[in-house]
């Protein structure tokens, strides 16, 4: 007898293939051509019954591809409710598995997730430690911990354990994204929507040709709506998209600096979190000493160790004055001012006379004259000094206008380099230099002065600003790269992954902020395209054959009671695999499936639980029957419905 391996190298799924049948007719007919003649129409029928075979498994794979590219990227994977609610409760979790130093409560939330990996106790309990309690740098270090790469480097191909981590990535910080997009993309002067004002018409009666030849208006009234909802236009976005090549945006993909931003963002939480508000405190002397001399001495080191402070501000800011000591009234200290002199000002002093006080002559100053200001005369509002001005220089200051009525100065203001128009004087009236106005081309000038102070000045050339675009001509996913791009440096998980521009919930809030909601039409061809890929789905097989060993005649004369050890070992082998084979067609067909949601991109829960209860997004949550059992008739059936 064969051992275990030998036996497995020859499992087959429904014994030796066959050829096809034009195939084997195609054969047959070349053997016998001397028997009888080729017939060229059964070669032709046979030639375009292979080529049709073959077209077919073209076209089957040209729609496998469509449908993994419309899902997003090729790591993304929808998660069910139950997988999100387990995600919320990862991070308690955490917590009390970092307080005993078991991890059992971690690996039972990363089952529930749907991870079939066996991770080692010292890998999982480092994941912890470095995470800083935070689900998403946890998630991100187990995932290089198992992988021995980072999640934002890119891998040609995911299996179910690598996508699952991927996604659970995304869900942890989906709602965050969202906020910190809406405050990217958020105009804080909405303008406001200009309405198109309707011509009323006349309701009065015109009776020029007759009371009863007149035409009559009346207006419609109706105490109820027209039933038609106006589509509101989304507001102005107040972000100007950059450009920006593809390399320079997998670079800021791949910079791996925002784990430290998030991991200090958690510490100051965990501050915030736990607070200790029993405040250390050193009772008074008061209370350890009951002598009242000792407690009269601390109230004067008490006193002492005030300071003192001004009871009132200065009337002037020009006084001066020395600060001769200190006294105590009412309990707190108090300044002794001596020579108090005021400094002269800007200000003309009112001198109020001299006054005889004490034997001493004091002058009285009764307040202070301003300096006269200098008035600019300018012309009131109803002033017409243009009117005086020549026709040709006004003709020439219009059509040198900008659209906003602005005048193109050139940088010539207060730099009068030429003179084109002549103030009135004594020597002649006012007149205008009509050759300089009509022969100058002043944009030319313009660059050449703008050179030529570019060349005598020192300063270095400013640097351009980055080259910005509308939001109209780019598509939905190049529109999300310029918005994750300006989120790489902020402590969000998305930004950060491969392809995250390729996410379709993320791509639909975006079309959402820049064309507003979907219209009648956009809905009905959604609808056709959905209604096509469904039919494309429901002709794929994602069923998994069972394995079965052909033993060969001696093999199963020798076979006798002694082997079924060995026959038991490879039923169990069989089994294991096309359960784990089915299980994860099953998970493949559920992510196709999720693509072709076009409605509900960002779905409630009532629509999550109905989908992923015939569509399982975990291995758990699958149930199927046993190929190798002896019943015809299973008695559970699946708990998903069959396609």
């Amino acid at each position: 007898m064969c051992n275990v391996q030998k036996f497995l190298s020859k499992k087959t799924i429904y014994g030796p293939r066959k050829e096809p049948v034009w195939v084997y007719l195609e054969k047959e007919m070349k053997q016998n051509i001397d028997k009888k003649p080729y017939n060229e129409k059964v070669g032709a029928w046979l030639k375009f019954l292979r080529d049709l075979h073959y077209y077919f498994y073209r076209e089957s794979k040209r729609k496998l591809r469509q449908l993994n590219k419309e899902v997003g990227p090729s790591w993304y994977f929808e998660l069910s409710t139950d997988q999100r609610i387990v995600l919320d409760e990862l991070k308690v979790n955490i917590h009390q598995d970092l307080l005993e130093d078991l991890p059992n409560r971690t690996r039972k939330s990363l089952a529930d997730l749907g991870l079939t990996l066996k991770i080692p106790k010292n890998v999982l309990m480092q994941a912890m430690k470095d995470s800083v309690e935070d689900t998403g740098v946890f998630i991100w270090n187990l995932y290089k911990a198992i992988y021995k790469t980072f999640p934002s480097e890119g891998r040609a191909s995911y299996d179910m354990n690598a996508m699952i981590l991927m996604s659970s990535m995304v869900f942890i910080d989906l709602e965050e994204c969202i906020q910190k997009l809406e405050k990217l993309t958020d105009i804080k002067n909405i303008p406001p929507a200009k309405s198109k004002k309707k011509q009323r018409r006349n309701f009065q009666p015109d009776v020029r040709y007759g009371e009863y030849l007149q035409r009559c208006y009346v207006p419609f009234y109706s105490n109820h709506g027209s039933g038609q909802k106006k589509m509101k236009k989304p507001p102005p976005l107040g972000y100007k998209f950059r450009l920006r090549s593809q390399e320079s945006y997998e670079t800021l993909c791949r910079n791996n600096d925002f784990l430290l931003k998030r991991k200090e963002r958690n510490k100051k939480e965990k501050q915030a979190e736990r607070i200790c508000k029993y405040k250390f405190w050193e009772p008074p002397s008061t209370l350890r000493n009951t002598d009242p001399k000792m407690a009269a001495y601390v109230n004067k080191l008490k006193m002492i160790k005030q300071k003192a402070k001004p009871k009132h501000k200065a009337p002037y800011p020009n006084s001066q004055f020395e600060v001769g000591g200190v006294a105590f009234t009412g309990g707190s200290p108090h300044y002794l001012l001596t020579s108090i002199s005021l400094l002269p000002t800007g200000y003309i002093l009112i001198n109020g006379g001299i006054a005889l006080a004490n034997g001493e002559y004091v002058t009285c100053i009764q307040g202070f004259w301003k300096f006269p200001k200098e008035v600019k005369e300018e012309c009131d509002e109803a002033c017409n000094c243009a009117i005086k001005w020549e026709a040709d220089v006004m003709s020439y200051l219009a059509n040198t206008k900008c659209k906003c009525g602005h005048l193109y100065d050139f940088y010539h203001e207060e730099k009068l380099i030429e003179k084109y128009f002549h103030p009135p004087s004594k020597h002649g009236p006012f007149w205008v230099d009509q050759a300089k106005i009509y022969q100058f081309d002043n944009l030319e000038e313009f660059v050449k002065q703008t050179v030529n102070e570019a060349m005598l000045s020192g300063d270095p050339t400013p640097k351009p600003s980055l080259p910005t675009i509308s939001a109209s001509g780019l598509s939905t996913k190049d529109l999300l790269a310029a918005l994750l791009a300006d989120l790489s440096d902020t402590p969000l998980l998305i930004p950060h992954l491969p392809q995250a521009n390729l996410l379709k919930n993320l791509q639909e809030w975006v079309r959402l902020r820049v064309n507003g909601k979907i219209s009648p039409r956009e809905s009905k061809l959604l609808n056709l395209h959905s209604l096509r890929r469904w039919l494309d789905l429901k002709h794929m097989d994602f069923r998994a054959r069972a394995y079965m060993i052909p033993f060969s005649l001696k093999e199963l004369k020798l076979m006798n009671w002694s082997h079924r050890h060995l026959i038991q070992k490879l039923f169990e082998i069989l089994l294991n695999d096309f359960v784990t084979r089915n299980r994860l067609r099953q998970l493949e067909q559920t992510r196709l499936w999720w693509s072709t949601t076009k409605y509900d991109v960002y779905p409630s829960k009532a629509f999550l639980d109905i989908f992923f209860t015939y569509m399982p997004g975990r291995m758990k949550d699958t149930f199927l029957i046993n190929p190798y059992s002896s019943e015809r008739t299973p008695k559970y059936g699946a708990k998903t419905c069959p396609l």
